[in-house]
């Protein structure tokens, strides 16, 4: 949306195992080794919209996986914009203050009745991203075409569009654990 007017920053265990004391005895009612096992999809519940999918590649908690997240959020940004539908933004960012500007900027003129032509972002370049533990720092640049918004009646709304703009900015990324996904917890735009 009005990324090129957003510029904010936020800040952003291990499992223990224990060993049995004592053996015991199998339970009589296990199956049979020579029995067939039940198939168990190791796969993790599917994430964003239905028509936009998350790439496996995007779910790998590793600096290829950052990358491929955070060029994914960028397609759910872009499809937020042009159905004017932030919820997958949402879902996949937590405590991001321009993540949330701009899922807020898009709900209010959804309410209003805009519409929005163009606006389209682009990521042109992303560093590779520093994975640490249960998070990713990065470097990315984006082009973002120019935004028209338009009132109920087709009438721009001049103070809510942007032009085109080239952007430098930052992200940490945060893993989470429970939805196998990276999910964006800070989005600098310089």
């Amino acid at each position: 949306m009005r990324l090129a007017r957003v510029a904010a920053g936020v800040l952003v265990g291990a499992v223990v195992l224990g060993d049995c004391s004592s053996k015991e005895p199998a339970n009589d009612t296990l199956p049979s080794a020579s029995a067939s096992p039940t198939a168990v999809s190791d796969a993790p519940p599917p994430l964003g919209p239905p028509d936009l999918p998350m790439p496996v590649e995007a779910r790998e908690q590793t600096p290829a996986g950052a990358d491929a997240f955070l060029r994914y959020y960028m397609d759910v940004y872009n499809a937020a914009e042009t159905s004017l539908d932030p919820t997958y933004m949402d879902q996949l960012s937590q405590d991001c203050e321009t993540c949330d500007r701009l899922i807020q900027n898009i709900r209010q003129d959804a309410g209003s009745g805009y519409s929005y032509e163009g606006g389209t972002a682009t990521v042109t370049s992303v560093s590779t991203p520093l994975v640490r533990e249960l998070t990713a720092e990065t470097a990315f640049s984006m082009d973002q075409t120019p935004l028209t918004v338009r009132n109920e009646q087709g009438v721009d709304v001049p103070e809510l569009s942007a032009p085109a703009a080239s952007l430098d900015c930052g992200a940490i990324l945060y893993w989470s654990r429970s939805d196998s996904t990276w999910i964006f917890s800070q989005w600098d735009v310089n």
